[in-house]
């Protein structure tokens, strides 16, 4: 900014370390100090990701038996006093409330990924499975609008989001960037001719998406002789809010795999390496979403993997398809109609060739080159804050 290094900060306690990566990735690249400020857990899966020769932040990790909260009281004073800004990178799940008690006193961005919990929802009881679920809910609209307040600006990741914001009223700067960055020093196509080879990433949760329903229709997709369709499922029952469900679904595919079927799984935590080794291979990703959670302009890790590898990807036809996603997503109306596509991908499968070829291509445009400069561009020209009286401020971040 104006050519001088500025010390940020980035904090993240929930889950979403690709971000983080993102984030101080494209800070780093604009000549900024950074500190990455996170959760022992997160760290084991966050530091691998910057690759060998990479620009790496400086890291600042929970201690091993401290708890989220205690981690961010401890480190806040640190945070005001280094740091010209601060990035909070995920505000999501019960604890919305460390954040709401705890104020940090520089301008701060917020990461909106759940771009309907930040604006839009409304208390309710009804149409929500779980005590829990109600709970969450409601604890979330009466906290997150009062965080929302104090927010120097928010990112989001997609177009719909930035709009959904705005016409909820929001007036302070709104930036848009991808979630992940595309890493082409990662990617390794090396694939067998006669395979075509599809991935499922994504928390498996009955809320978010029909596991159910992606296992059984591959079942019949396999059982009517498509022989060379691969499925990788990359996810498992440890990182599942609802431990039931999640064991059901991995039961589920325990049992296609003891029938000979071509379907690998993961019982455990998957680390960061084996994720991308499994990733890079994929031909395409599937993302068996559901409306009621990611149809407000949401992301789905999906999107996240197609633009880190270069993958081509397939949607449900109402999900938002943002225009840089061009080239490398396809819409499916039904898994009728899915099981039709992979079909034909499986009957051709030099078809596959060129669709991973234009997909890559589209993604290139996502590189950290050109994230970084537009980022820093938002930085120096486009933060404005309010003071108490509502009137608007100019941020600096000359000290």
């Amino acid at each position: 900014m104006q050519n001088d290094r500025k010390n940020l900060a980035v904090v993240e306690i929930y889950s979403h370390h690709v971000f983080v990566h993102t984030l101080a990735a494209s800070l780093l690249a604009s000549g900024h100090n950074v500190t990455v400020y996170v959760s022992e857990r997160i760290f084991k899966d966050l530091e691998p990701m910057f690759l060998k020769g990479e620009n790496k932040p400086n890291f600042c990790v929970s201690s091993k038996d401290e708890s989220d909260f205690s981690f961010l009281f401890r480190v806040r004073r640190e945070i005001e006093n280094n740091c010209d800004l601060l990035f909070i990178n995920s505000i999501q799940g019960y604890r919305i409330g460390y954040f709401y008690l705890l104020r940090f006193r520089i301008p701060t961005i917020a990461g909106a990924g759940r771009i309907s919990e930040f604006f839009g929802s409304r208390y309710k009881l009804a149409g929500l499975k779980t005590i829990r679920q109600i709970l969450h809910h409601n604890y979330t609209k009466y906290l997150l609008p009062k965080i929302v307040k104090r927010l120097t600006a928010i990112v989001v990741h997609t177009e719909k989001a930035r709009e959904l914001a705005r016409n909820a009223g929001y007036e302070k700067p709104v930036h848009c960037m991808p979630f992940s960055l595309h890493i082409p020093k990662s990617i390794k196509i090396t694939r067998n001719e006669n395979k075509v080879n599809f991935l499922i990433t994504g928390q498996i949760s009955a809320r978010s998406r029909d596991y159910f329903g992606i296992l059984g229709m591959f079942e019949k997709l396999w059982e009517s002789g498509i022989k060379n369709a691969e499925l990788t499922v990359l996810s498992s029952p440890m990182n599942s809010p609802i431990k039931d469900y999640a064991y059901a679904v991995f039961d589920e595919m325990k049992r296609l795999g003891s029938a000979g079927y071509p379907i690998t799984y993961f019982a455990d935590w998957i680390p960061e390496a084996e994720f991308v080794s499994h990733s890079s291979k994929a031909d395409f990703l599937i993302a068996p979403i559901l409306q009621d959670y990611y149809g407000a302009g949401e992301i789905t890790s999906v999107e996240v993997e197609s633009i880190r590898m270069g993958i081509p990807a397939l949607y449900p036809d109402w999900y938002f398809i943002d225009e840089s996603m061009n080239g490398r997503s396809f819409t499916y109306s039904s898994f009728t109609h899915l099981t039709q596509m992979i079909g034909e991908f499986c009957v051709d499968p030099t078809l596959v060739v060129s669709i991973r070829s234009g997909a890559l291509k589209n993604a290139e445009r996502l590189g950290i080159d050109i994230v970084s400069k537009e980022l820093d561009n938002f930085l120096l020209e486009g933060l404005v804050n309010s003071d108490d009286s509502g009137k608007p401020i100019k941020v600096t971040l000359d000290g």
